[in-house]
């Protein structure tokens, strides 16, 4: 039925325009019957496949796969392997999708400055031959130099492509710095807890924005939407203290990043030194997001806790521990209002438009404030 589906659909577009190149998309196939499907194609047809897909990852000591896209996994996996060789075998050109610019790990901003990933997916997939890439979906498709180095990138050097990227987009005196920066910002994003519960129903793409609840909401959080508190489906497979301290080191990769890139723009100067300024703003946000993450989950762990607990003195730990955090999370929405204010790219994505504009963030202020009260009473 597939076959017949596709070879149908094929007809149509080639009566349209005989030179048009019909892509078939592997998403959501059982792997059980795509031998079958892959063999019995028209010969204008491209197979894709999702290129991180069925990937094995540890993260936090917990084995997991990748189901979805990934830039902290890097491609491919064992599925698109597989499903390459026998398009390959059965006369087939082959396309790898991927995303390169942001997924929904993380997409506040245009595109995720974590490059090192990125170069070694790129040149991944030149040992794997693959015939054509597709580097965006609904979210990513922003014009930018991941994308340049995708499109650009030599096979052979991974090291040489990043230092001409870095030259060509900020100038040879900031390059040692932004390269740094790029290590820091990809060997962070590699922390991230990955699962597919986490993709689409974390709080990270709220970030900052999402308020801190003092009593349990008991809401379910919507797909890359509202978060509310609900951890159980944030953290899915990962134990709460791993899940959050996960996105903590995500976070302080990126804050080292940033570090780097502060670095990098007293070497730079004019256009170059604007654009540096505007990533690290950008990477900043990044910074922020996470960090607020992991302060919601060791909020929610803390007040859950503190509601179950019989000991007044545990009682007592649980709300000083709260008070902390919300105090520290006041300071990260105090550090992302200019940011947002500054650049209107940030916390917007195609599909979802504006996650949070500045309004939200001083609604969470005052939230916080008043969370801030609520606990000094029940201290009392």
């Amino acid at each position: 039925m597939m076959v017949e589906l596709i070879s149908a659909m094929e007809i149509g577009v080639r009566e349209g325009n005989p030179k048009a190149k019909v892509i078939t998309w592997d998403w959501g196939w059982n792997d059980r019957f795509a031998e079958a499907i892959i063999k019995g194609l028209p010969k204008s047809c491209w197979p894709m496949s999702v290129s991180e897909w069925s990937l094995p990852i540890v993260r936090g000591d917990i084995q997991s796969e990748v189901g979805e896209y990934s830039i902290s996994s890097v491609g491919p996996g064992p599925r698109a392997k597989d499903h390459w060789r026998i398009a390959r075998e059965a006369g087939l050109n082959t396309v790898a999708k991927v995303q390169v610019n942001c997924t929904w790990e993380m997409s506040v901003i245009p595109a995720l400055p974590t490059m090192e990933l990125v170069a070694r997916h790129a040149e991944n997939l030149s040992r794997e031959a693959v015939n054509g890439v597709m580097l965006s979906w609904s979210l990513g498709g922003y014009p930018s130099a991941n994308i340049d180095l995708f499109q650009s990138y030599k096979p052979g050097n991974m090291e040489e492509n990043l230092q001409n990227l870095a030259k060509k987009q900020y100038g040879d005196n900031a390059t040692p710095f932004v390269r740094k920066a790029w290590t820091e910002f990809s060997e962070g994003l590699k922390e991230f807890p990955y699962h597919i519960s986490t993709v689409y129903q974390g709080p990270q793409q709220m970030g900052p924005s999402n308020p801190f609840y003092i009593r349990p909401t008991g809401m379910e959080s919507t797909m890359v939407g509202i978060p509310y508190d609900d951890l159980k489906h944030w953290k899915a497979i990962y134990p709460e203290k791993i899940w959050a301290g996960q996105m903590a080191k995500v976070a302080a990769g990126f804050e080292k990043g940033c570090q780097n890139l502060q670095k990098g723009i007293k070497h730079s100067k004019g256009v170059e030194r604007k654009a540096l300024q505007v990533e690290l703003d950008r990477a900043m946000a990044v910074t922020i997001h996470f960090s607020s993450v992991a302060n919601q989950a060791r909020f929610i762990i803390a007040r859950d806790a503190c509601y179950a607990s019989k000991n007044p003195k545990e009682k007592q730990e649980y709300i000083t521990d709260m008070t902390r955090i919300t105090q520290d999370e006041i300071k990260l929405v105090k550090r992302m209002i200019p940011i947002l204010k500054k650049d209107s790219y940030i916390a917007f994505e195609s599909s979802n438009h504006y996650y949070y504009i500045p309004q939200n963030l001083i609604e969470k202020y005052i939230n916080l404030k008043d969370v801030l009260e609520l606990l000094e009473k029940i201290k009392k």
